[in-house]
């Protein structure tokens, strides 16, 4: 019998003063904590590896049949002199079959 999981989105972005990038999980049931990560921007784009070690510390990994991050860019539709924003996204699942996806115990701002 196999189990159903929940598909989750793993988001990663520049923090606003651009000193980190930021790893976290959207999870509907709680908007206002998602579980996070920085990683320091020093050495420019995280490593995939990097990505894969924040997203373990929050609990999540990869989903094996498409395990890739795609980029988008965002800007402010009102403002066309704004700056662009990039934004990396990448499905994503429970590590642990028994991790529950509301659990709020990880959503502090965390240094990674």
């Amino acid at each position: 019998m196999t189990q159903e999981v929940e598909l989750l989105t793993a988001q990663m972005s520049r923090t606003g003063d651009g000193a980190h990038w930021v790893v976290y999980v959207v999870l509907s049931s709680e908007p206002q904590h998602w579980p996070e990560v920085l990683i320091p921007a020093d050495n420019g784009i995280p490593s995939i590896a990097d990505r894969a070690a924040a997203l373990a510390h929050l609990g999540f990994v990869p989903f094996t049949a498409y395990p890739f991050w795609g980029w988008v860019e965002t800007t402010n539709p009102r403002d066309t002199t704004s700056p662009v924003r990039l934004i990396a996204t990448l499905a994503v699942v429970p590590a642990t079959p028994e991790r529950l996806t509301g659990d709020s115990s990880r959503s502090s701002r965390q240094h990674f």
